[in-house]
């Protein structure tokens, strides 16, 4: 073999061994930066399913605190029914009483 064809024959596999070494590079550097972008979603995602978690946590606590409103709301009507009740059953019982009053002080005085 002649000394150019030896030289063309090392630039071919110089080139052939560069060309893979630089594809693998490439390909590292590749593979590298998609982990990264794949990595960053991931934790868009998380922060994103976190939010959604706490979000649906307070609607949940919301809801049962609307509830707990409500019944509570019920039992106010309730109370202020039954007092009103009261006052009635009061006014009517100090009714009665100064009639009985009257009547015993007729019956002293009488006496």
């Amino acid at each position: 073999m002649e000394h150019s064809d030896i030289i063309t024959l090392l630039i071919a596999v110089i080139g052939t061994l560069g060309g893979a070494s630089a594809w693998q590079y490439y390909q590292k550097k590749l593979e590298i930066k998609t982990n990264q972008e794949e990595k960053q979603r991931g934790e868009q995602h998380i922060y994103r399913d976190d939010l959604r978690e706490r979000v649906a946590i307070l609607e949940s606590k919301l809801e049962d605190e609307r509830s707990e409103r409500d019944e509570l709301m019920e039992k106010f009507t309730k109370l202020t029914e039954e007092t009103a009740a009261l006052r009635v059953e009061v006014q009517f019982l100090r009714e009665e009483r100064d009639k009985l009053q009257r009547l015993v002080n007729n019956m002293t005085n009488s006496q």
